[in-house]
């Protein structure tokens, strides 16, 4: 079950002193997340004139501007406005980020200033991993997927830098600026035929954040699959034209002695005259074991 914050908008209204009917309405976002575009809506009541609304976002508590912007609220938009407005997270300091706050302030002109707190998100969105296999021999191919989400698990166009570290943490190949289309990037980097056995980390960030990594592990070793026998034995060592069906018993072992589990797709066919021809027909899968 999914569950969602009580309250996802904060409300401020305030009434004036120019008229007991004026209010003045801001409806902000519960939080604010670094490198996406929000949405505030500024109303207006009980007014016969336009007003220009400013909108400015301070860190908390030593008032740096971050971003600001204003609105015109006047009959021809029924005295409503929704702004768009994005914090850009390369104005914060380390220390900044420390304190999680900004202050929003509404300024109505002459008529009111509405002040809110709220609080500061760097998670911008989400970056699944994805290698399409989680062990790789020396001199494979890795083929890598990252599907780029935001905060509400939907695909969106953002860029990420994607870098592959070694066992001791060294990146060994990186791109940065990397478009993920419709949410999702597909890479491929070719291992060296001699390299150093280990895990491998594949890790993924957020262009405009970068505070926040993700990261998948593969492994590199040299490994051979165990050779194995696989031997077809007719129930009857002959098949009369009157029979209705034909059984054969499937067996695999490896080398070693021991059976090995998986499925086996068995085809029959009949040899005329030198040539071989299949019977579709007469085909089976079942698990060995």
């Amino acid at each position: 079950m999914l569950l969602l914050p009580l309250f996802l908008w904060i409300l401020l209204v305030s009434n004036t002193q120019v008229s007991s009917q004026s209010r003045f309405i801001i409806l902000v976002p519960a939080r604010l997340r670094l490198g996406m575009k929000l949405n505030i809506l500024l109303e207006a009541h009980s007014l016969s004139k336009p007003i220009t609304v400013n909108v400015t976002v301070y860190t908390y508590p030593n008032r740096y501007v971050l971003t600001r912007d204003s609105a015109i609220l006047n009959s021809k938009n029924s005295y409503s406005a929704l702004k768009t407005i994005e914090l850009n997270p390369n104005l914060l300091t380390l220390e900044t980020k420390k304190n999680k706050f900004v202050t929003l302030v509404a300024d109505f002109g002459s008529f009111h200033i509405a002040k809110k707190i709220i609080m500061l998100s760097f998670r911008s969105g989400y970056i699944f991993i994805q290698t399409d296999k989680p062990v790789y021999n020396p001199g494979d191919t890795v083929h890598y997927r990252a599907f780029v989400s935001n905060p509400e698990f939907q695909a969106f166009n953002s860029t990420i830098s994607l870098e592959i570290q070694n066992p001791d943490g060294i990146v060994i190949h990186g791109r940065a600026n990397a478009s993920a289309s419709n949410g999702i990037l597909s890479e491929s980097y070719t291992l060296y035929t001699v390299v150093k056995e280990g895990k491998r980390k594949v890790v993924a960030k957020f262009d405009n954040v970068k505070a926040n990594t993700f990261s998948a592990v593969f492994d590199v070793k040299k490994y051979v699959l165990p050779p194995f026998n696989v031997t077809l034995t007719p129930k009857k060592s002959y098949l009369s034209l009157d029979e209705e069906k034909l059984e054969v018993e499937v067996t695999a072992r490896y080398l070693y002695g021991e059976p090995v589990k998986g499925v086996a797709f068995v085809l029959f066919g009949i040899e005329i005259n030198g040539e071989k021809k299949r019977i579709t027909s007469m085909k089976q899968l079942n698990d060995v074991s």
